[in-house]
């Protein structure tokens, strides 16, 4: 039985009139599925056929419609390696890849309310955070997601801590669960004298597992923030 990124690879490969399981270069050299894909972007005609199919093939992924990934004014959580936001959506060819290779399942896509980010990933960290593992990298086809080779080069975001309402810093009680899960521990978050978490801009990646785990559960004492913001994906669907 196929899986179902195999399932995905045939489908794309069935509406551009070519086969990603038996691809082959120029000179008869089988190729894979990364260099099978980055071909069919180079046919500007295939290409098109096959991107049109992939947008309703999103379908059997399972879209959200929240425009903003259900995180309002924190921003846009693209997954590791993603590159800058206006280039991010010219590159990413909304194949579904990066979720295929995901294997904690947190990557989902932006449903057509989005407008310019429809059908393109992001993570809503408070739900299910980035591991980290950089598998999605490896996956893209497009460089949309660049592949990286160590966890401290993520820069997904940042988590910015809410001390009105972590209960170690408002004195209503001791948890650390932040601290202990953090990846990059000791580095990214730190503690005080009441395991209350000072956070490190410069080490944080913004994986958001702090976010997931927080104790907090109503609004998290501890919320990942990014830069990215709808206002360019507008601007790409009116351009």
């Amino acid at each position: 039985m196929k899986s179902e990124g195999e399932r995905t690879d045939a489908t794309i490969a069935a509406a551009a009139g070519t086969d990603a399981s038996a691809a082959v270069d120029a000179a008869g050299t089988p190729m894979s599925r990364r260099e099978f894909f980055r071909s069919l972007l180079g046919n500007g005609g295939r290409a098109g056929v096959g991107i049109g199919v992939l947008g309703s093939f999103l379908g059997l992924r399972g879209s959200h419609d929240d425009p903003l990934g259900m995180r309002g004014e924190l921003g846009i959580v693209r997954p590791p390696g993603a590159a800058g936001e206006e280039e991010f959506l010219t590159s990413c060819m909304r194949c579904t890849r990066c979720a295929d290779a995901c294997p904690t399942q947190c990557i989902r896509f932006f449903g057509p309310d989005a407008g310019g980010s429809h059908a393109t990933p992001y993570i809503v960290t408070a739900d299910r955070a980035c591991t980290m593992c950089l598998e999605c990298g490896k996956a893209c086809p497009t460089e949309a997601l660049s592949v990286l080779t160590s966890m401290t080069d993520v820069a997904m975001g940042v988590a910015e801590v809410d001390e009105r309402l972590c209960v170690s810093h408002n004195g209503t009680g001791m948890c650390g669960a932040c601290h202990t899960i953090c990846p990059l521990h000791n580095r990214a978050i730190a503690q005080d004298y009441r395991n209350a978490p000072i956070v490190d801009p410069e080490h944080c990646t913004g994986c958001g597992l702090c976010e997931e785990i927080c104790i907090v559960r109503d609004r998290r004492a501890i919320r990942v923030r990014t830069t990215r913001t709808r206002d360019v994906a507008v601007e790409e669907e009116q351009s």
